[in-house]
């Protein structure tokens, strides 16, 4: 299972933040651009799906999600 260290990142014109997954990761996965991954954040694990923003590799992070893991937005 990949694991790769983070750092959160709210979007500038939106109340959203994401997780940029590294390219070679997604890759990894063989499973095409969209793969569907767990996530785990300070211990709380949730599922997923990889996503295309603005050209980078995101995993969407709702508040609900970043309460449950104990991140700070």
């Amino acid at each position: 299972m990949p694991k790769f260290t983070i750092t959160l990142r709210k979007a500038e014109a939106m109340d959203a933040m994401g997780i940029v997954v590294p390219e070679k990761i997604v890759a990894g996965f063989g499973q095409g651009k969209r793969p569907k991954v767990t996530v785990t954040l300070n211990g709380y694990t949730y599922r997923s799906t990889v996503a295309v923003m603005g050209g980078k590799f995101m995993l969407p992070l709702a508040k609900v999600q970043i309460g449950r893991a104990s991140c700070r937005e």
